[in-house]
């Protein structure tokens, strides 16, 4: 389903600020995945953020977030060009997302092994380690980067089981997704089925992923 959005609905800052006002306005709660697992709502927007590429831009989302009286599930990566897990800016924003109320999980990656050898089970074991030792804690979900190269959904299954002692959901469950919870994704600067807010009342239940580097406040060159 392909819906044109109208004037107001790209990638500002105020579009994204005034969609999740809409969607507030509209009955939904939009919380992050731990909040919808511990009280869904008939009416529910689970909101995540998967964190490619910069901590700062993603920081600015998630207190737009909080401004709107919303929560969201925020991923991080380990193997991230952009930012260093382990560094004290990206320590600070974390803990920053956190005292706003958001989620912080796992963005887990494939492909390394494929370069400096070992198997794609190995290196996840090897990021939730150095997420567990960055944050001192473990995490409650992950998400994969680029799923399609990571074994899809099978692969995030078996981690799930093999992790079920700390670990309670991935975002690809078929729990979160279409047609269970109907899936919107801005991947690649892009909605395939329409910006996120022609979807207000248009669905009960959804999961909407966005990728912080896509959103701007003027212009999107301010993100390169």
């Amino acid at each position: 389903m392909q819906l044109t959005p109208p004037d107001g609905l790209g990638f500002s800052f105020a579009d994204y600020s005034n969609t999740l006002r809409a969607y507030k306005d509209a009955g939904y709660a939009v919380t992050s995945f731990v909040e919808f697992l511990k009280n869904p709502q008939p009416k529910h927007l689970v909101l995540r953020h998967d964190l490619d590429n910069s901590i700062e831009q993603a920081l600015r989302v998630a207190r737009l977030d909080a401004d709107a009286g919303c929560s969201s599930s925020i991923f991080v990566r380990v193997h991230a060009r952009g930012y260093n897990l382990m560094s004290l800016p990206s320590l600070s924003a974390i803990t920053e997302m956190e005292e706003l109320g958001h989620e912080i999980g796992l963005h887990l990656e494939g492909g390394i092994g494929s370069v400096l050898g070992g198997d794609e089970r190995e290196w996840a074991q090897r990021q939730k380690n150095v997420f567990e030792a960055a944050l001192g804690r473990s995490f409650t979900g992950f998400s994969l980067h680029e799923p399609a190269r990571m074994g899809g959904l099978a692969f995030a299954n078996a981690l799930l089981e093999s992790w079920s002692d700390t670990v309670r959901y991935h975002a690809y469950e078929e729990r979160f997704t279409t047609p269970t919870l109907k899936y919107l994704s801005d991947s690649s600067g892009n909605w395939r089925e329409g910006h996120f807010g022609l979807w207000v009342d248009k669905v009960p239940q959804l999961q909407v992923l966005t990728h912080p580097f896509w959103w701007f406040d003027k212009v999107p060159a301010e993100n390169y």
